[in-house]
């Protein structure tokens, strides 16, 4: 299904999900360290044939990937992701810490926050990684403490005051600005609370799994320090300072005032672990839907993106966006209104987003912002695939959140060594540009209910058959979802 330009776009798409990850590694398993004070070579292990058990590579940081390449490469590259968690593990065997953008076998502290605890919690849920999982989960354990890669902000290398932590654990958010002055990049203290608590409910998850009651339950309740930058006045997340007063003369359409690459109208939104909890703050989900649903209005009069390129972003002309699908802080919030009991509002402007956004074939038409080395094309290839994860896939089974597809068919080839059958098939029945609304969805011919599929269900391989229409589903279909929603 789909046009030409529509399949030809979408394997370009799938293409981009591998770039900018590079093996450093050579045929022997030896590999540049520079974790150290001095430059070393390093040596993968062998298995019984003398060969490495895995490659060693180089990444971009994994900041935005639970969105994208954490879910992606799960379905179709479950090889690559697997390598990938060993190569950062090995990392924090040389250097100590497990990275979030490691480059020429070193750590470039790039970003914020703790970003590979989602996308190694997600593996280890999806079965590719089995052995070791105490040892994992003490080294990441290890970012979010005193000492680990969150007290750094982006590009800190030399110090650890930029990323505000030791606040966030002592008054559960990070001011803004940092008393200590400036250090590194990205030192907006709304953002990185969000994204600290976001990062602490992923690594809960795993120390649910492994039976770590009380860690679970500290981790846990930070995750909750987003209310405290949530300002009821305005509606909106807010920087604070150190004395808990909030930033002056407000506005939430300012970019990169206590938000990372982003302004408050695009951050507000990044709850990925409690969007029910997000609109409960918000007056309930039918306001919160409303609020939500205004902001894509006004930004699909600027084409949900702040301009063509990454670094016009803070131009006056673009800067005042309130959704941007050119970088990643607000790449999901076409999907949260699955979560707030509006399916059909997810479907409707995953549609927009995609045509608009990601149907072109040269960069002036759909690699708009920050393509940043295949997590914008990842993000494509799900949405037109009609499958999302909010919360990175770290749930004991993850869950994928339905949208919907562009084509009529597609078919995800399950690798044999990791999943049990060969083939998993999207089937869109009636499927158009007007027969956009998903009005029931049939599980190798069993209803599924509440616009959501378990992993373990698409891996043990089938047919979901999605029957479109041009009108949204009925009141009771979508109050179903809002219960599911709260569930």
């Amino acid at each position: 299904g789909g046009s030409e330009t529509d399949r030809k776009r979408f394997y370009t798409d799938l293409w981009h999900a591998l770039q900018g990850r590079r093996i450093i590694s050579d045929a022997n398993g030896a590999y540049p360290d520079n974790t150290g004070a001095a430059f070393r070579v390093g040596q993968l292990p062998l298995d019984e044939n003398g060969k490495p058990k895995f490659n060693h590579y180089n990444s971009d940081s994994f900041w935005g990937a639970q969105w994208t390449i954490n879910t992606l490469w799960g379905l179709v590259y479950p090889e690559i992701k697997k390598e990938f968690v060993y190569s950062l593990l090995q990392y924090q065997k040389d250097g100590g810490m497990i990275p979030r953008g490691p480059s020429g076998g070193n750590y470039t502290f790039v970003m914020t926050g703790s970003s590979s605890t989602p996308f190694i919690v997600s593996a280890i849920q999806e079965g590719l990684i089995t052995e070791d999982l105490e040892d994992i989960y003490k080294a990441l354990k290890k970012n979010h403490m005193l000492g680990g890669i969150m007290e750094r902000a982006g590009y800190e290398h030399k110090t650890n005051f930029g990323g505000g932590f030791k606040y966030y654990v002592e008054n559960g958010f990070v001011p803004y600005p940092i008393p200590e002055g400036e250090f590194g990049g990205h030192q907006d203290g709304a953002g990185q609370t969000m994204e600290y608590a976001y990062q602490d409910w992923t690594l809960a998850q795993l120390a649910k799994r492994l039976g770590h009651t009380n860690d679970y339950k500290y981790f846990l309740r930070r995750s909750g320090n987003f209310k405290n930058v949530y300002d009821s006045s305005t509606g909106w997340m807010r920087p604070k300072n150190l004395a808990g007063e909030w930033y002056e003369n407000f506005d939430p359409y300012q970019h990169r005032v206590g938000f990372v690459e982003a302004n408050s109208a695009q951050a507000t939104w990044f709850v990925p672990h409690d969007l029910p909890g997000l609109a409960k703050l918000m007056g309930g989900q039918e306001l919160a839907a409303e609020k939500l649903n205004k902001q894509f209005e006004t930004a699909e009069t600027m084409g949900f993106t702040a301009g063509t390129s990454h670094d016009v972003e803070e131009h006056p002309e673009y800067r005042r966006i309130p959704i941007n699908y050119g970088n990643q802080p607000s790449i999901q919030t076409a999907y949260v209104f699955n979560e707030i009991g509006r399916p059909d509002l997810t479907q409707y402007w995953t549609r927009k987003v995609v045509k608009k956004t990601f149907s072109g074939l040269s960069p002036s038409t759909g690699y708009n912002g920050d393509e940043d080395q295949g997590l914008m094309g990842s993000l494509a290839v799900l949405m037109k695939m009609g499958l999302f994860q909010m919360n990175g896939g770290v749930d004991e089974d993850p869950e994928y959140q339905i949208g919907s597809p562009i084509f009529d068919k597609i078919s995800i080839e399950l690798n044999p060594d990791y999943y049990t059958n060969p083939t998993f098939v999207i089937e869109s029945v009636n499927n158009s540009d007007e027969n956009l609304y998903v009005n029931d969805m049939l599980l190798d011919d069993l209803p599924l209910q509440g616009y959501v599929i378990r992993h373990s269900q698409i891996t043990k391989g089938g047919k979901l058959v999605l029957q479109m229409s041009n009108t949204p589903s009925s009141e009771e279909d979508v109050r179903t979802a809002q219960i599911n929603a709260n569930r």
